[in-house]
C-alpha cells in the first residue's frame, strides 16, 4: 500500500462500491470511463482506513493552529512519519540531507509495526488538538458509517 488515502471498494452486487472517504471522492471526480487496478489488501484495512479518515478529520483542525499552508491528510502522514524518524536520507554532492518519507511505507512494515505507528500516531493528534484517542477514533468511525 503506498502512503497515502486508500481507495477501498467493497463488492456487492456484481459492481464496486466506495468503503472510503478517499474512494467516496474519487467517484466523486469520475467523469466517463476509467481504468481499475484491483489489487488484494495487505494488512488491518479496517485499521487503516480509520488511521486515513482520522488524518482527514484532524488535518483541518491542525491547520487552524498552524501558521502557513493549510495540512492535508498526505502532508499531516508525512508529519508524522517525521516525527517518528520513518523516512530514509540521501545526501547530496551539496551536503543537504533529503528526506525520503516513501522510503518506509505502510507495505513495508510488519502488522505491530503499522499498529505501533498507528496507535503513536492517534496519540500524538490526540495531545496536539487537545482531544482524547477515544474521541479522534469515534467520530472517524462514525464518519466511515
Amino acid at each position: 500500500m503506498a502512503d497515502q488515502a486508500p481507495l477501498i471498494f467493497t463488492p456487492r452486487l456484481g459492481g464496486l462500491f466506495p468503503a472510503s472517504p478517499a474512494a467516496e471522492k474519487a467517484m466523486a471526480e469520475v467523469k466517463g470511463n476509467v481504468r481499475v487496478k484491483i489489487t488484494r489488501m495487505q494488512g488491518n484495512h479496517r485499521r487503516i482506513a480509520l488511521y486515513w479518515i482520522v488524518l482527514g478529520i484532524c488535518a483541518p483542525m491542525l491547520s487552524e493552529l498552524c501558521e502557513g499552508d493549510a495540512i492535508d491528510d498526505t502532508m499531516l502522514h508525512r508529519i508524522l512519519k517525521d516525527r517518528r524518524g520513518l523516512y530514509g536520507q540521501t545526501v547530496l554532492p551539496s551536503g543537504e540531507i533529503v528526506k525520503n518519507y516513501d522510503s518506509i511505507s505502510f507495505a513495508k512494515m510488519s502488522e505491530p509495526e503499522r499498529n505501533d505507528f498507528i496507535q503513536w500516531a492517534f496519540e500524538t493528534l490526540s495531545k496536539w488538538l487537545g482531544v482524547e484517542v477515544t474521541a479522534l477514533t469515534s467520530e472517524a468511525q462514525a464518519h466511515a458509517a
